[in-house]
């Protein structure tokens, strides 16, 4: 629930902050697959809202598709930002 008041605020410093903690030791554990594939989606789609488009391709190549996978939703909030970003020509690096 952490992660989505974060999102309902546009909280980047506090997604940051969770998501610090959610890296700490076994803190992961505690989400099964479903959840924490919820969590990165989230995390992800208020990075495509919030962060410079470097940012979020430089967090997308971390998390897809080690972390989690990007949801159609995650893909639609990506080239979005890419288009914000003019960055449109990144695509194909990114599909």
């Amino acid at each position: 629930t952490g992660l989505l008041q974060c999102c309902d605020l546009k909280d980047i410093k506090l997604a940051y902050q969770l998501n610090k903690a959610m890296g700490k030791g076994d803190n992961w554990k505690f989400l099964d697959v479903d959840r924490l594939n919820g969590y990165w989606s989230k995390f992800f789609s208020l990075l495509c809202m919030m962060e410079q488009i470097e940012v979020v391709l430089k967090w997308y190549k971390e998390m897809s598709p080690s972390l989690f996978y990007p949801t159609p939703k995650n893909i639609l909030d990506l080239l979005q930002a890419l288009d914000a970003a003019n960055q449109l020509e990144v695509i194909p690096s990114v599909w």
